[in-house]
């Protein structure tokens, strides 16, 4: 993948809108559980491969995982399950690299329940586990510690 071309970083909920495509494409409803872990993990492969944020949104740590905070309360309004794509002001054209990325990671957890999907944003030492604190609210989750984490990930997806 060619990162000259990415254009990033994106507006979260185009990110949250492409997701949601990519699960009705594919015959799949999405809840917010679901968007939030998948957007998540799909910047923080961007972060991996690509050495940049996906998104201009910061992720914070919340009680149940990562999240960044424009795409719950934007997508939250409308439901829990079979979330609706949302009308974005000015949204720009994704690159073919990062919808080939959301694709590959879709791919990768598709099969997993929302619960299987918090489980692994809860992994011991994993960015969230590292900067949750109960009844603290607003920690953001630094993209240094979501990039070590999948860059990571990636190393050893490569072996």
């Amino acid at each position: 993948m060619d990162t000259q071309e990415t254009n990033l970083p994106y507006d979260s909920r185009q990110i949250a809108n492409h997701l949601i495509t990519i699960a009705n494409e594919r015959g799949h409803t999405m809840s917010i559980m679901r968007l939030l872990k998948l957007a998540y993990m799909t910047h923080g492969w961007t972060l991996a491969i690509f050495d940049e944020p996906l998104v201009n949104d910061y992720v914070q740590a919340w009680k149940y995982g990562p999240v960044i905070p424009i795409i719950y309360y934007t997508f939250r309004p409308h439901g829990v399950y079979n979330l609706p794509k949302v009308s974005i002001p000015k949204e720009p054209q994704t690159s073919k690299e990062i919808c080939e990325l959301m694709g590959v990671v879709f791919t990768l957890y598709e099969d997993l329940s929302d619960g299987q999907l918090t489980q692994l944003t809860h992994l011991p030492r994993g960015p969230w586990h590292r900067m949750y604190k109960p009844g603290e609210l607003g920690i953001v989750i630094p993209n240094e510690l979501i990039s070590e984490h999948f860059k990571s990930k990636y190393e050893r997806s490569k072996t």
